[in-house]
């Protein structure tokens, strides 16, 4: 049996308790699960940025960034901006969880970071990497910055940014 399948499992029988004495878990299952798979302190954002589902999304944020579940307060707080496009919502959700105390008093270190500001060849990731479709990874841009001039003009060349 995988661990996995012993979560889900140990999930069932608590929320069947639960639902005896007339409570319901504030957590799915689905969340539940995923907060299985991830390393604590570490959070990968391209493989967060997976889930489409704005409310998923920012419960997930919360969870991989901030350790903790989103109180009804942010989430109440979001839920305007649910109808946003996907993109556009988690771009949000992460740069403010990224720039909260919280989040720096935790010391989560995030590692491909799509919606990091600093993450294209010519500053803004909207202004390449998003709408050529192309995450450009932390690691990525540590030997763009290394580069001589000569070569990272290179770069934004072949990837059409205007500088």
């Amino acid at each position: 049996m995988k661990d996995i399948d012993i979560y889900s499992a140990i999930y069932d029988v608590v929320d069947e308790n639960m639902k005896k004495s007339g409570e319901k878990l504030s957590i799915s299952k689905e969340l539940v699960l995923s907060t299985t798979m991830i390393k604590p302190g570490k959070v990968d954002i391209l493989k967060l940025s997976r889930e489409k589902n704005n409310e998923t999304f920012v419960r997930k944020a919360y969870i991989f960034m901030l350790n903790r579940q989103i109180d009804g307060t942010a989430l109440r707080a979001w839920k305007p901006q649910y109808k946003l496009p996907p993109e556009e919502f988690q771009h949000n959700v992460v740069a403010t969880i990224k720039d909260s105390e919280e989040f720096f008093k935790n010391q989560v270190r995030m590692y491909n970071n799509i919606y990091s500001e600093n993450t294209s060849f010519g500053g803004r990731l909207s202004n390449m990497g998003r709408t050529a479709g192309i995450p450009v990874s932390e690691r990525l841009l540590k030997v763009y910055r290394k580069m001589p001039p000569f070569m990272k003009n290179a770069a934004k060349k072949i990837l059409g940014v205007k500088r």
